[in-house]
């Protein structure tokens, strides 16, 4: 069985979606997301990106109420279902989140984490609760660096700068806050190629995933995403992760702003 947590946080930092945005803000409120995730043959799961129909407003500043759920389909569902939930606040000028949330519920048990983070003193204060170990209670501080982002930061602050136009061979680097360390984590830019599609064939622009190697991952630029350029900003098509145990791959099923599914070609 597929550890889904640590595949579903990579591929989220993969899923690169840019949309027309609202006067004034880089994102449009009410996006969504959806896509579908298989492995092989079999239908693995669904991921779903959203963003609130309103902003969150503290003081003088405005954020993005950024939500992301993952979840297991189909068999998989029965051998070993997955319910993962994640949502943090996202300021709408830098992209740093101010406070976050993860709530997993999988067969082998439950994790929650609750993180609040302070870019004055450049930490950020977490509690987890692993309610799979006979003391689950954890309480640590992590330091921050300026090029330092969560999950949600990471995807947004990502989507915002890789239509700058960018050469073959050119990336994006930064560090990604994950449970309670910092890790590298970019995206290279592979230039432009033809794909077929929903039974089209369509030209896309192609990134490669940028990470350390590791046991889930063994090998350099082993996600690649395929980016569908429309209007000047675009939207991921498909994510192909090269793993261990074989390729899982994610399609696009829905992009969509305030309930509206939204045309593509």
């Amino acid at each position: 069985m597929i550890k889904f947590s640590s595949f579903i946080s990579t591929i989220l930092l993969s899923l690169l979606a840019v949309s027309q945005p609202k006067k004034g803000l880089d994102f449009p409120l009410g996006e969504q997301i959806t896509f579908k995730i298989s492995y092989g043959w079999f239908a693995l799961g669904e991921a779903t990106m959203s963003l609130a129909d309103s902003l969150i407003v503290r003081g003088d500043q405005t954020f993005y109420h950024s939500y992301i759920d993952a979840h297991t389909i189909g068999l998989f569902s029965w051998l070993g279902g997955v319910q993962n939930e994640y949502w943090g606040y996202v300021n709408t000028s830098n992209y740093k989140t101010i406070v976050s949330e993860k709530h997993l519920d999988e067969r082998k048990g439950k994790f929650d984490q609750w993180n609040t983070f302070d870019y004055d003193k450049m930490q950020t204060y977490v509690k987890m609760m692993d309610y799979t170990k006979e003391y689950p209670k954890k309480e640590v501080t992590v330091d921050l660096n300026d090029k330092s982002y969560d999950l949600h930061g990471t995807y947004m602050y990502l989507r915002s700068k890789l239509w700058s136009g960018f050469k073959p061979g050119e990336s994006i680097l930064l560090n990604t806050y994950w449970e309670d360390k910092l890790y590298d984590f970019g995206m290279e830019y592979g230039g432009k190629e033809k794909i077929k599609f929903d039974g089209q064939r369509v030209e896309v622009h192609k990134f490669y995933g940028l990470f350390p190697i590791s046991r889930t991952f063994p090998k350099e630029k082993a996600v690649v995403v395929w980016v569908l350029e429309k209007n000047g900003m675009g939207i991921p098509l498909v994510i192909e992760a090269d793993m261990k145990i074989g390729k899982v791959r994610c399609e696009l099923k829905e992009y969509s702003i305030r309930g509206n599914t939204q045309s593509l070609f």
